[in-house]
């Protein structure tokens, strides 16, 4: 019974994330505002001058990740959903006041 539980807590992060990320790219393209400028217009001439002496150091970082469980990215993600219904009926309210 656990593994089945399990795989369905998985199936459901899953489809949330999926979700999340079809809405958020659906957002940008929407955002995006397509110009009708010529190539010759978009051109840009860039110059780069490098050091004869590149910096050859290197800086090794520890990362330290702390364990989450699926319950709470679960509860995250029900927190972000939860947030946002309540800011789209706010604005709800808030046309029907004007």
């Amino acid at each position: 019974m656990t593994k089945v539980k399990a795989m369905v807590t998985k199936m459901m992060l899953g489809a949330m994330t999926v979700a999340t990320l079809m809405a958020t790219s659906a957002g940008a393209s929407a955002a995006t505002v397509t110009s009708n400028v010529t190539a010759l217009e978009m051109a840009v001439a860039t110059t780069v001058k490098l050091d004869t002496h590149a910096n050859t150091e290197i800086q090794p970082t520890k990362i330290h990740l702390k364990r989450v469980t699926t319950k709470a990215i679960s509860d995250q993600v029900q927190t972000a959903v939860d947030a946002s219904a309540l800011n789209l009926d706010q604005q709800h309210r808030d046309r029907q006041l004007k």
